[in-house]
């Protein structure tokens, strides 16, 4: 691996050296020029407001700066005499270029005032791009969020706060938890196998964002039931404050510039940059108050069934014994609402500060920022210390070098989550409520309520410990060259280096273990013993990436761009796990420990390389065409398939910049028109892991010798890559004086060569091959709808829709293939159905859809003739009950019909307001902890039966049908609202707003559980709409304040 590096560094460096040596032959060129200072200021045609970070360009060249926060620009430039064109350019307008003639004066004034553009056709877009272009050359459809628009109602996450923005993002907040992990679809998943998450590219830097356990991670004391799947992504430890804007490609047109790491979109985030002029101070802080949303109710029935409640843990809804009985008999008890004792209003704060400034030569970008949050689970917190620095440098007329570093420091305070008895959540859905938690015996200890895996809630928020820390630096380096005219050469450096370290601790539980609990006492239970567990995960991520471009003017007519470039990059992690049990009174390291467990001791190392040719072609200022060719190689797979060809092919046609569109009679009103297609490949040359295609061996001890065993999984040194091909066409319309947007996209993406792994004979010694199997494919359309109603002097309102709808289906699959879930999940994968559907046991139905019931009233499960996974022939006995083998079929589909958002922003005089609406239709959820919360008889279809509201043997009848689990996932959210007040400039200060915002204020919908949008499966690409011991996303309160000194 080393060599091969060394190999390619090597060709690196030696293309670097052409440009400087081009460079020798320019400099008599520079003696000519002459010093000029230019200045103006930028406004909005409409209502003459000024315009802050505007880019000011002189075309052709490398000189560019930024208008200021009164909208001014000043910039020195060392030019020959003669006539430029100078662009002006900002994200929401359209692009305005002006003539200016250098001559005898030294000083020169250019001002410009800028039209809203609804659609931003003028508008420079960089992804997918190299050098940047503008979109209405673009044959891809190419998102674009200002970082404004981000800290309306912030979050503290760029995720979340990103959620409802862009159009073909499903993004989903896995878990309330105050770092809480967020998964992002573009356009549905692109693999079975592995990660359909987007590429996270900041500033030229490949990220990761990578969900990676070091807290919550053993299975040793709990029976399997302690590991955690949703905890903290990476993309966590970002500042919003310092983003500028965010560009999101959704399809695979972005493989020619990206490579494969691009198969399932781009999402690359753009952070500040200094501008010319004074040192500017910016300061923000903001506290915030965190609550729940929304309780669950609870069984308040005075009685249970069976004896005291010492007797069992849970209450005795369902059969016990052998032959299994139910109890009629009840005896009288006390409900609580353990709710109360776990859940806690919590405080946040967020605060940055930033300097910025430069001149013509230098400018530059610092900021510091300190943000701390309480969960809502008591005992739980996460702090986040960031440092940023940026910096661009004009070395010469020819050459601007580009660089920044971000340092983040990290810090959570957890409790288990997921599937794991331990975590709060759960230990307050598997137990009756009837016990008082709060008990102690003689010597102080807290009484136990139950059998193995069951603990005290209270024990578990006050005595168990989790903490992970990180620290990380993202650094980038991008040189730019000028060697020649209308050639640009782009360098680019970037590291991603991380470190995680997470320790848990269990203290040794004095439980007064009563031994008519089920399950018996503390000798049976080495948890009560105590356990400790230390673990590591560093990554390294580097990559370096050159590009060309070459524009040349072919005619009068026709303009042509050429692009090449090389792209490495490279990847290691170590990931590392000692653990114990049985712990000495007071200590909590895993040295103290009597029993050493398994450890883990991980390392994966893996290279992707590749290099494109791309070609433009404009006609006129309405046509362009695009054709590309990518060559991708990855380390992951064998010889015969590392390397890996791509193609990709777009048009777009403007129709409203041809001579004939005035002809028409609608300019008047029709202001722009342009339709689009695009075809790219792509390859996730990253689907499996570092080593998945050869034997894997692990040691174990044999015979008091260490020894090797095989991995179940059989070798496949011949396993492809996926192949991914899109179709995408489009539409981008504006009309009324750009006051009304419209932009629509459809496609059609199949991924084939699909990796999954089949299940082998015994005979083979192995369990499983990962081999190419089948397909999927995504279709879908996107809507985005943005207008503004209202353009006044003193008010404005700003509108906008977003729409998206994706199908998904498996082809040529073969049979049904199950995937094991730790809640129980029957997640499937069916040729025909959706990806990741629920496929299990359902309610039997009479002819009219009704539930067919017992003569006690009691639903039954449905039997018959299984046909196929989808098909089948229910039977009845002469009972009219249902009978044969107990059937199956898909009972819910996790993927949503559509999901929407709808914004609105008002502005009068200094006063804001911003309201954001969030719904997604449809999207079943397998809903384990109210399932659960019924059959340990602390729900309220349990009280119902205690009352007699339902049959004796209701919830029994109903627990094992697994279409019971199935919930509404469809909800209306009003995600965001903020209110904010301009006081102004004041005496020492430049400028004072304060606000007050709202996140996740009210959701309409039928769900049964605290929120539709929590997801146990974390980052997981099949395992989606899983509720099992999640914790609430909480609804948030925030008082700002925003200064610029």
């Amino acid at each position: 691996m080393e060599k091969s590096y060394l190999k390619w560094s090597t060709g690196f460096f030696a293309i670097l050296l052409i440009p400087f040596l081009l460079l020798l032959f320019s400099e008599t060129v520079q003696a000519q020029n002459k010093r000029y200072n230019i200045s103006g200021k930028v406004t909005d045609a409409a209502n003459k407001e000024v315009i802050p970070g505007v880019v000011v360009k002189i075309l052709n060249t490398s000189l560019a700066t930024s208008t200021n926060s009164n909208g001014g620009y000043s910039f020195a430039v060392d030019l020959a005499p003669g006539k430029y064109q100078v662009q002006f350019s900002y994200v929401g307008y359209k692009s305005k270029v002006e003539m200016i003639d250098l001559g005898g004066s030294d000083q020169v004034s250019l001002s410009a005032a800028l039209s809203a553009d609804a659609v931003g056709l003028d508008e420079v877009i960089v992804t997918g791009t190299s050098q940047g272009t503008t979109r209405k050359e673009l044959g891809s459809y190419v998102s674009t969020v200002k970082g404004d628009d981000l800290n309306k109602a912030p979050s503290g996450n760029v995720l979340s706060s990103l959620q409802g923005k862009t159009a073909g993002a499903q993004i989903s907040q896995n878990s309330g938890d105050p770092a809480g992990g967020l998964s992002v679809r573009l356009r549905g998943i692109s693999s079975v196998n592995s990660s359909s998450e987007p590429l996270y590219i900041i500033d030229g830097v490949i990220v990761n964002n990578s969900t990676t356990r070091v807290t919550n991670t053993s299975s040793n004391y709990d029976g399997g039931n302690f590991v955690g799947s949703i905890g903290q992504n990476r993309m966590v430890d970002i500042n919003p404050a310092d983003i500028e804007r965010i560009e999101v490609l959704n399809g695979a047109a972005a493989a020619a510039i990206y490579g494969s790491r691009a198969n399932s979109g781009v999402i690359q985030i753009f952070t500040k940059k200094g501008v010319s002029g004074a040192a500017q101070v910016n300061f923000s802080t903001s506290l915030t108050l965190s609550h729940l949303r929304k309780e669950i109710e609870v069984n308040q029935s005075p009685v249970k069934f069976g004896g005291s409640v010492n007797s069992f843990t849970q209450d005795v809804i369902q059969t016990v014994g052998d032959p299994a009985v139910l109890l009629t008999n009840t005896t009288p008890v006390t409900r609580y609402n353990y709710q109360d004792y776990i859940f806690q209003s919590a405080t946040g704060t967020d605060n940055t500060i930033s300097v910025s400034g430069g001149n013509e030569n230098t400018k530059y970008y610092t900021s510091a920022a300190y943000f701390s949050n309480q969960g809502i689970i008591k005992n739980t917190d996460f702090t986040r210390y960031n440092f940023r620095a940026n910096i661009d440098q004009k070395i010469t007329e020819w050459a601007k070098l580009s660089a920044g570093l971000n340092y983040i420091r990290s810090s959570a305070n957890e409790k288990p989550d997921g599937n794991s008895f331990f975590s709060p959540m759960n230990s307050v859905t598997i137990i009756g409520n009837f016990h008082d938690i709060f008990a102690r015996d003689a010597n102080g200890n807290l009484l136990a309520v139950g059998e193995r895996g069951r603990v005290n809630p209270v024990s578990v928020i006050e005595d168990i410990k989790q903490r992970q820390e990180t620290n990380r630096i993202i650094a980038n380096a991008n040189l730019k060259l000028y060697p020649v005219k209308n050639l640009t050469l782009d360098f680019t450096l970037g590291v991603d280096n991380s470190g995680q370290s997470g320790s848990t601790y269990i203290p040794p539980f004095a439980y007064n273990v009563n031994p008519d609990f089920y399950g018996g006492g503390a000798a049976l239970d080495g948890t009560l013993n105590g356990y400790a567990s230390a673990a590591t995960n560093n990554a390294f991520q580097f990559n370096n990436e050159f590009n060309a471009t070459y524009q040349a003017k072919l005619s009068n007519l026709i303009s042509s761009t050429t692009q090449l470039g090389y792209s490495f990059q490279y990847e290691k992690t170590r990931y590392q796990l000692v653990n114990g049990r049985g712990l000495a009174p007071l200590i909590e390291t895993v040295n103290a420990a009597a029993t050493q467990l398994p450890s883990v001791d991980g390392r994966t190392e893996l290279s992707v390389s590749g290099g494109y040719i791309q070609q433009n072609f404009k006609y006129k200022d309405h046509l362009f065409v695009t054709g590309a060719l990518r060559v991708d190689q990855s380390s992951v797979f064998g010889s015969a398939n590392r390397t890996q060809e791509y193609l990709k092919g777009s048009v777009s046609y403007v129709l409203s910049s041809a001579d004939y569109w005035k002809k028409f009679g609608v300019s008047d009103w029709w202001d722009a028109f342009k339709i689009r297609a695009a075809y790219g490949e792509s390859g996730n040359l990253t689907g499996i892991g570092a080593y998945d295609r050869i034997n894997a061996y692990s040691t174990q001890s044999f015979l008091g010798r260490a020894s090797l065993f095989s991995s179940a999984t059989l070798a496949n040194e011949n396993v492809k890559p996926e192949r991914q091909r899109e179709l995408e066409l489009g539409t981008d319309l504006s009309f009324f004086k750009n006051r009304l947007g419209l932009q629509f996209n459809w496609y059609n993406k199949k991924v084939s060569d699909l990796l999954i792994a089949s299940v082998q004979a015994p005979s083979t010694g192995f369990s499983s091959l990962l081999d190419n199997i089948g397909s999927l494919r995504n279709k879908g359309i996107e809507l985005v709808l943005n207008g503004t109603p209202v353009n006044a002097k003193d008010f404005k309102w700003n509108t906008a829709v977003v729409f998206n709808r994706n199908r998904n289906k498996a082809l040529d699959v073969g049979g049904l293939r199950l995937f094991s879930t730790n809640p129980g999940a029957p997640v499937a994968i069916i040729n025909g159905e959706a990806i990741g559907v629920f496929y299990g046991t359902f309610f039997a139905r009479n002819p009219d859809g009704s539930l067919l019931t017992n003569a006690a009233g009691i639903p039954q499960i449905e039997k018959g003739i299984q046909n196929s996974a989808t098909t089948f022939t229910p039977q009845r006995d002469a009972n009219g009950m249902p009978t044969g083998t107990t059937l199956r079929k898909v009972i819910g589909n996790p993927n949503p019909d559509y999901n929407m958002s709808f914004v609105n922003d008002f502005t009068y005089k200094k006063l804001s307001l911003h309201v954001q609406f969030d719904a997604v239709q449809g999207g079943d959820v397998w809903n384990a902890d109210w399932r659960t919360r019924q059959g340990v008889g602390n729900g309220k279809v349990a009280e119902q039966e205690q009352l007699g509201q339902l049959p004796r043997g209701y919830v029994a009848g109903v627990y094992a049908i697994e279409e019971w689990r199935i919930d509404d996932g469809s909800f209306v959210k009003l995600r965001e609202i903020s209110l904010s007040y301009n006081v102004g400039k004041l005496k020492f200060l430049r400028d004072l707003t304060v606000s007050v915002s709202g996140r996740n204020l009210f959701s309409w919908d039928n769900y049964k559980g605290y929120d539709p949008e929590l997801n146990s499966g974390g980052q997981s690409t099949i395992l989606r709409n899983i509720d099992f011991g999640s914790v609430p996303i909480p609804r948030t309160f925030t008082l700002g304040l925003q200064v610029k000194l």
